[in-house]
């Protein structure tokens, strides 16, 4: 059976009867020659099982996708590979391949695409999400300066702020935007983005990252990435258009004070030029007895219809090491904190010292943190023996460093790989994973959501590629944009069912509005 999204074969040529009497000039020994290499070069276009002699991709197809390299590839650097990276100068731009669509209007999905027609999956070990449930309750309540706090670490998903985008947009859309949460101070990938806030960075940064190269301490900051730079700079700015990220009453630099520790300069002004008005400018060293983390706060007193914009700058006087800007509001309402990094694997985050992973926490306090790895994971074929015992090593470290957050594991996503009656069929590894995965979480008192059984379970990918629009990206292992928002949707839902059956066993606390509950429960 030919694809849906293939091109029927060619028609047969419609021959006139001068034609036939050999008589029409196409019909010499030469055009026939070509008619025929042509007609047998389109056979295979009219079967996936013959795609393997595809001699060229027709535009439009899962393959000829626009998408980011696929860092599944990336080995794990070896412990030696310790320093820093020189980057180039970067600004936050969105294009049709990484930015969510800002038009407000929900993805349409074939039901049968997924694991239920409405509503989504259950959480499972829900009493393990106790701590965020009666922490956003007070969002929920209104309760002045109630900021629920949400921090998603993962691999390339998240770095490029897919699934994250969505769950930001919605939980501050429901409970109220208290402000983009955190940003690295500069692109240490290149395919690092965020939706709804400018921010960009100039030339002069360097990096070390849990991905390699490495910081040889371990003190790589909230985000897993430290940046020096003496004369570097870079800006953090809210949106002046859409419907989102346009508010923020603080600004906060994350960094390290250590003993040779430099100046930096941050500087506020408005997002949008104010005649006459000037940047309101605080110089202040870094350095400092011994290695803490820190975090600098200024407030923002431009009129909020103007936006507000932060500019960091690394004066030098010694070593400046920062790792981020967080924008926030003063609540009630949520932050979505996107902390990925290409090419990561679980195992990596055991590279962050704990104390200080246990500083970084306690400056963000968090109500939630999420956990999404496994698709570098499933670059090796099979569940190392080992991966288990890290698994729950890195979970058992992130309670210790967030005591009073909930944990949250989230299950990769479906990959597909050639093979199959339909020529698609999920890698056999991912189950395998995802199952691995299920039992740590439990283990290690731990909450987890089956993102591979919430996206249709076995061979979901490859609907997700044939879909239209396109769900899935070329590389069988990405979703596209349109994709990332129905895993946001539905992990969304989610959470709202699982905040409504907390909230049945705690009565005194406020119930969701009515157009928050969800219409048809998990399962």
């Amino acid at each position: 059976m030919a694809r849906a999204d293939a091109p029927p074969p060619p028609p047969p040529l419609a021959i006139s009867a001068a034609a036939a009497r050999g008589n029409h000039p196409l019909l010499g020994k030469t055009p026939l020659a070509v008619f025929s290499a042509l007609a047998l070069l389109a056979i295979p276009y009219a079967s996936p099982k013959l795609e393997r002699f595809q001699v060229a991709r027709i535009p439009g197809t899962e393959d000829d996708v626009e998408q980011e390299p696929v860092e599944a590839n990336a080995a794990i650097p070896a412990p030696s590979s310790t320093g820093e990276i020189t980057l180039k100068a970067s600004e936050n731009t969105g294009t049709i391949t990484n930015a969510l669509p800002t038009d407000g209007k929900e993805v349409e999905v074939d039901p049968e695409l997924l694991a239920k027609t409405r509503g989504s999956i259950a959480i499972e070990n829900p009493a393990s999400m106790d701590a965020f449930y009666a922490r956003l309750a007070k969002t929920v309540g209104k309760e002045p300066g109630a900021v629920t706090r949400v921090l998603h670490y993962g691999d390339s998903v998240i770095t490029s702020d897919f699934i994250s985008g969505t769950m930001r947009r919605k939980l501050q859309k429901d409970f109220g935007d208290a402000g983009h949460g955190f940003i690295l101070i500069a692109n240490p990938w290149e395919w690092y983005f965020h939706n709804d806030v400018d921010h960009g960075a100039s030339s002069g940064w360097t990096s070390s990252r849990i991905t390699g190269p490495f910081a040889g301490d371990g003190l790589y900051g909230l985000g897993g990435v430290v940046f020096k730079g003496a004369g570097a700079n870079a800006f953090f700015a809210t949106t002046t258009k859409g419907d989102y990220g346009r508010k923020v009453s603080k600004f906060e630099l994350f960094y390290l004070e250590h003993p040779q520790g430099g100046d930096v300069e941050l500087s506020v002004e408005s997002a949008t030029k104010i005649p006459g008005s000037k940047p309101e400018v605080v110089r202040f060293s870094t350095k400092g007895p011994a290695k803490v983390s820190r975090k600098k706060s200024v407030s923002v007193t431009t009129p909020l219809e103007n936006g507000a914009k932060l500019s960091v700058r690394a004066f030098g006087n010694g070593e400046d090491r920062l790792y981020g800007v967080v924008l926030e509001g003063d609540g009630p309402g949520v932050t979505y904190d996107a902390l990925g990094a290409n090419g990561a694997r679980v195992r990596l985050l055991k590279g962050i010292d704990a104390d200080h992973w246990k500083e970084q926490m306690a400056l963000r306090d968090p109500a939630l943190v999420v956990f999404q790895y496994g698709t570098n994971e499933s670059e090796e074929g099979s569940v190392a023996k080992d991966y288990e015992e890290v698994l729950g090593e890195v979970l058992d470290r992130a309670r210790a460093a967030a005591p009073n957050a909930a944990c949250l594991v989230a299950a990769p996503l479906d990959r597909a790989e050639k093979g199959g009656t339909d020529g698609l069929r999920t890698k056999k590894v991912i189950p395998k994973l995802v199952d691995a995965q299920a039992r740590v979480a439990k283990a290690h008192g731990c909450a987890f959501w089956n993102t591979f059984q919430a996206m249709g379970g076995e061979g979901s990918m490859a609907k997700w590629v044939r879909a239209r629009p396109a769900l899935g990206s070329g590389d069988f292992t990405h979703p596209t944009p349109a994709g990332a928002e129905v895993i946001g949707d539905l992990l969304h839902k989610s959470l709202l069912a699982g905040y409504e059956a907390w909230q049945a066993k705690h009565p005194t606390a406020p119930k969701l509005p009515p157009a928050l509950t969800p219409q048809e429960p998990p399962r």
